[in-house]
């Protein structure tokens, strides 16, 4: 087990470094105009840490994608349990959540302003819309995939509403569940993002903005970096963690 662990990290800084090295390859044979290389990147971000400019937008967004991923995340398990429960509740809900996952984000993001014009508002209403259907999809085929044979066994032994979600079908949905949830931070940060670029006078999509109007590229990728860093955080100093608990008998198993 522990080797395996060892061969996955070795293979993912690995391919970090090829990433990194086809960065800097591309930089090199474009004008620093268009493209800033790794060294120009990081040393932009570096001079830019701990400013004030910095932290206010960096906060900002970071409240937009946390508080915009809690409120889909959480009304989509919620429709999706109730979908995977009730066949006539997922075929109600089925137009709505092909409507929402069919329209383009740009829409959305327009649709939005005209709503509630330019903040935090418009921002973490976006992401919600935008993240919860995938939650709901997730989590309602999971629901569908218990074993019925388990289910029965659990009202012999009487079970109640609460006992047979927590005990039988949110340890059944912690595999979909899981990569919803890496899928839904990702569109999360992607969509403040751009929110902020088209409709905000603040956050990491405005400062992108701003540095894009002034040609400073390498404040740009770094600021570019900067959300990608949200996400790593995200994915693998908060949901990582929860993840392996759930499924640790999966690793006891390799």
């Amino acid at each position: 087990m522990e080797q395996l662990l060892t061969r996955e990290r070795i293979l993912t800084a690995v391919g970090f470094l090829l990433l990194l090295s086809g960065w800097q390859i591309l930089s090199m044979n474009m004008h620093e105009i268009i493209l800033a290389s790794p060294v120009q990147t990081i040393s932009a971000l570096w001079n830019m840490l701990g400013t004030s400019y910095f932290n206010e937008h960096f906060l900002i967004t970071l409240k937009r994608i946390s508080v915009g991923i809690l409120l889909g995340g959480v009304g989509g398990f919620i429709l999706g349990l109730a979908g995977g429960l009730s066949s006539d509740i997922k075929c109600l809900l089925e137009p709505l959540r092909w409507l929402i996952m069919s329209v383009p984000p740009v829409i959305v993001v327009v649709l939005a302003m005209l709503r509630f014009g330019m903040g935090s508002t418009m921002a973490i209403f976006i992401v919600s819309v935008m993240v919860a259907p995938t939650v709901y999809i997730n989590t309602a085929r999971g629901i569908e995939m218990v074993d019925k044979n388990l289910v029965e066994v659990s009202h012999l032994y009487k079970f109640n509403a609460l006992m047979l979600i927590k005990d039988v079908y949110i340890p059944a949905i912690v595999g979909p569940l899981s990569a919803a949830v890496v899928m839904v931070t990702c569109q999360g940060a992607r969509v403040v993002v751009m929110a902020e670029l088209l409709g905000a006078n603040d956050g990491i999509g405005y400062a992108l903005g701003v540095t894009r109007s002034n040609l400073e590229i390498p404040q740009l990728f770094a600021w570019v970096l900067t959300s990608l860093a949200i996400v790593a955080v995200f994915e693998f100093i908060l949901f990582k963690p929860v993840q392996n608990y759930f499924l640790r008998w999966k690793v006891c198993s390799r």
